[in-house]
């Protein structure tokens, strides 16, 4: 052990004299611009009910329920991908991945600002892992099944269906890998946090101990349906190995290492017999393990091994014509990102600045420096991609009652999310079903983060992060949208979109209506009969109603027909809709004020206002009123104890929602009767009393609150 850790020390000694900085030409791009992107994109990945309380404000709580099937807490980390499920490798990789970053690159993270969002994503991370192992043999590494959830496309909030805990690690069925990475995430999360909180850090050094000793003890690889299947989980073991070694100094665990290298049978012939030159990703931690061995350990064999390993991305894995180095055809653009931080983590213990050029040559190439002159950071420069594949950043939702489609433009931008990239040949298609290309990842972007922290050390002075629009809340735009469907001298029927665009976050929407206005001045003179005229609804995924005709101003023969959504709708809600008269005389619309501007082809119509519970919220009446930008968007004036949200349901959310209060997450609640609603037993204070009887009530050991509905 004194020779390793002497080793360790002049290693880091010479650390001190290596250039810490390159003094280079003008750089081609900020690097700590693209540096600040890449961590935002793990907030719009966010999974439970703390989402959106960050600064991605288009996310909101999502899967508040998960692991109730098993009767646990396992709400928390984030979601894959483009989708929803939380899957063990590619998880539990990632976290060990960006933690690594953190470790090898805190002082860039400090100096540009992004110490506090990185920390603030690795806690996540970690209070999701401890949570997953709430006994000694149990680790629960999957929530959700990624065959329902890829038939899905909407946003997470959105998304009701019950998601199994889909697998768990036990001695039966072991997941040795998934508990080697989860165990480097939390034995890093105790290094980069020690020094903050060290309790918290401490209790991340256990469960890491822990579940390091449950995958040594009961071998076998985790499963991942037919998504991630993993080839062996030797490498992951070794990693956690490795950050336990570091984070403890226990001799026992860099032992643990030689016995798995053995296993692996690597270096058995007395030389380096390792020739698998794969990189840093879900399902491979080993160049890791090699990079960090080469400086912790005096055995040459790992040295050669990692220098061999880098030799090959330098010089002879095959590159597109345009110079990105090219390892698989399923996103490109990941493992040369990776390979970056690789590198450059070498570099930064040896000063070899062979790994230094390769990693701008890689990460120049990603952010713009290719033949398209297309960035493959989303948000990042003028031309990126624009149809990532990610259902929250799409904000569409397929099938009813929205029936919208996710290739049609994105109502957010996903800063900083890293896509497949470019193939061989240099060529990008902006795709959302070609996601070979647009595929987006926490593993695509765990090895980006890295390389970017790396490239701000060193070619980023005097750099700083750009601003981010579109993050913040938006107000909710509310419009129509129509068209003639028919038009006889009986009547008229209109195809009509009505539209609730709530981003900030996605909900549906209760109360809303819209109106059409006729003007029944041809019927003047005569005793107007209005049950003579009909109002019909012809079709509607939300089930729409309609009222008959109502006076607006009966001096001047305006009337109007009022399109309900009893159900609450989410941001496009279609509606055919019909009024006619079938006695003699003539159905006129040319004066009918809702009429103008309708033609055979869509078009938005300022003429067809939109009401919230009576009031309305966008477009113009008759008598020229528009709604006031100043007043909030009205809410029913009835409230429910316990109604936290105000979605007219006493459930989960709200519960959840009174946790983050009184646990200090939130400082009011959103909806505006929501504090009110929160104070369940009326007495004017929330307090753990409200909390204790809401949970009651949702165990059914209550079947009312103490107070009175207000």
């Amino acid at each position: 052990m004194k020779k390793l850790i002497g080793l360790t020390l002049i290693v880091l000694c010479l650390v001190t004299i290596i250039p810490q900085s390159v003094i280079a030409d003008e750089p081609k791009f900020n690097y700590v611009d693209a540096f600040a992107k890449s961590i935002l994109f793990y907030e719009a990945n966010w999974c439970g009910p703390d989402a959106g309380n960050n600064r991605i404000k288009w996310r909101g709580p999502c899967h508040i329920e998960d692991g109730k099937d098993v009767g646990l807490d396992l709400t928390g980390g984030f979601h894959d991908c483009g989708d929803h499920v939380k899957f063990g490798l590619p998880q539990c990789a990632s976290a060990s991945t960006l933690a690594w970053a953190y470790y090898e690159f805190s002082d860039v993270f400090i100096e540009k600002g992004q110490d506090e969002y990185m920390l603030n994503i690795l806690k996540h991370f970690c209070d999701y892992f401890m949570k997953c192992y709430p006994e000694k043999n149990k680790f629960y590494y999957q929530v959700g099944d990624g065959d329902i959830d890829h038939q899905y496309w909407g946003p997470p909030e959105l998304q009701t269906y019950d998601r199994p805990t889909y697998y768990v690690a036990t001695p039966e069925n072991p997941g040795s890998d998934v508990a080697g990475d989860a165990a480097a995430a939390l034995a890093l999360m105790y290094l980069n946090y020690k020094d903050r909180d060290l309790a918290y850090a401490e209790k991340c050094l256990q469960y890491a101990k822990d579940l390091y000793e449950f995958g040594m003890t009961y071998r076998g690889n985790s499963k991942g349906q037919s998504y991630y299947l993993p080839r062996d989980y030797l490498d992951e073991l070794m990693w956690g190995s490795i950050w336990l070694y570091v984070a403890t100094g226990e001799q026992k665990y860099m032992d643990n290492v030689d016995k798995l290298m053995v296993e692996k049978r690597i270096g058995d012939s007395g030389g380096n017999s390792f020739n698998d030159n794969w990189t840093q990703c879900w399902d491979y931690v080993l160049t890791g393990v090699f990079i960090k061995l080469a400086v912790l350990s005096d055995n040459p064999l790992y040295k050669e091994i990692a220098e061999d390993h880098l030799d090959y991305w330098q010089n002879r894995l095959k590159s597109s014509p345009g110079g990105i180095r090219f390892l698989d055809s399923w996103g490109v653009c990941k493992y040369p990102a990776a390979e970056s931080m690789v590198q450059l983590v070498y570099y930064k213990y040896t000063g070899d600045k062979r790994c230094l050029d390769f990693a701008k040559s890689q990460i120049d190439y990603i952010l713009g420096d290719n033949p398209k002159k297309m960035s493959y950071v989303v948000g990042f420069g003028d031309n990126y991609p624009k149809f990532p594949h990610h259902r929250a950043a799409s904000g569409r939702l397929e099938g009813p009652p929205a029936d919208e489609t996710k290739n049609d433009p994105q109502r957010h931008i996903l800063y900083g999310a890293l896509v497949g990239g470019a193939d061989i040949n240099d060529e990008y298609f902006d795709d959302i079903d070609m996601y070979v290309y647009s595929e987006t990842g926490l593993d695509y972007n765990a090895g980006l983060v890295g390389a970017l922290a790396g490239m701000s050390k060193y070619f980023g002075q005097g750099q700083m992060p750009e601003p981010v629009p579109d993050i913040e809340a938006k107000p909710t735009e509310y419009y129509c949208e129509a068209k003639i469907y028919e038009e006889s001298s009986s009547g008229i029927t209109v195809d009509l979109n009505m539209y609730n665009i709530v981003t900030s976050p996605p909900q549906y929407e209760p109360g809303l209506s819209c109106r059409y206005f006729i003007d029944l001045s041809e019927y003047a003179g005569e005793n107007i009969d209005l049950s003579k005229f009909v109002t019909k609804v012809y079709y509607s995924p939300a089930g729409a109603e309609i009222s008959g005709l109502k006076p607006w101003d009966k001096d001047k023969n305006i009337y109007y027909v009022e399109i309900s959504f009893p159900n609450p709708v989410y941001a496009r809600t279609y509606v055919q809709f019909a009024v006619y008269y079938y006695e003699n005389k003539l159905w006129d619309s040319s004066n009918d004020f809702s009429y103008k501007g309708l033609t055979n082809t869509y078009k938005v119509l300022e003429n067809i206002p939109v009401y919230k519970y009576g009031v309305q919220v966008s477009g113009v009446d008759p008598s020229g009123n528009k709604p006031d930008d100043t007043t909030p968007t009205p809410e029913p004036t009835k409230y429910i104890y316990g109604d936290v949200n105000g979605d007219g349901d006493i459930n989960s959310v709200d519960y959840a929602l009174i946790k983050m209060y009184l646990l200090g997450m939130i400082k009011e609640f959103e909806y505006e009767y929501g504090s009110k609603a929160a104070d369940v037993d009326g007495n004017g204070v929330i307090n753990s009393i409200d909390y204790a009887y809401m949970k009651m009530y949702l165990l059914g050991m209550i079947k009312e609150f103490p107070v009175e509905e207000k």
